[in-house]
């Protein structure tokens, strides 16, 4: 979702319920805690401080008593901790990257709404993670019809090698 992508997470959430209101039934859904999570970091990345612990407060009560959230609501409460939040052990939350992450995975729950969809885990998997899951097999194919021998695929090294480069 671009809006989301471009840190308008409000214009998101009225496009949202109003094209997929069955998302936002729940209101403990992990849908509805990432977009909190996300508006709480946009407001920290625009220096918003106070209207942070204001909607902090209100919208991440309901999710306190919750386990699986318990984390990122510590994680996005630690931004507030620091003068220099980008720099610090949680900064990777106001990172573009941290804005992808919370559209893909709004875009698979939209996905996983389709009537049609026959395994909602498919939507789950990007076709990046599909091509490189494809590209991993064919290496290990490689190397097994060459009795084992030659290079086995390592992304992380592919990933570091083009740093350097």
């Amino acid at each position: 979702m671009k809006l989301i992508r471009s840190g308008k997470i409000d214009d998101a959430v009225c496009k949202l319920r109003d094209w997929y209101p069955q998302i936002f039934e729940e209101h403990t859904s992990a849908t509805c805690f990432l977009l909190h999570c996300q508006k709480f970091i946009e407001l920290v990345r625009v220096g918003k401080l106070e209207e942070a612990v204001v909607y902090g407060r209100t919208e991440f009560e309901k999710f306190y008593r919750l386990a699986e959230y318990d984390d990122l609501v510590k994680e996005c409460a630690a931004l507030l901790a620091y003068e220099q939040p980008q720099k610090s052990s949680v900064g990777y939350l106001l990172e573009d990257s941290q804005r992808e992450i919370v559209a893909d995975a709004i875009n698979a729950i939209i996905l996983s709404t389709n009537p049609n969809m026959k395994d909602a885990q498919d939507c789950l998997h990007s076709y990046l993670e599909r091509l490189l899951r494809q590209l991993t097999a064919c290496f290990l194919e490689r190397r097994s019809l060459n009795g084992d021998q030659g290079e086995a695929f390592h992304l992380g090294r592919i990933f570091n090698s083009s740093k350097k480069g």
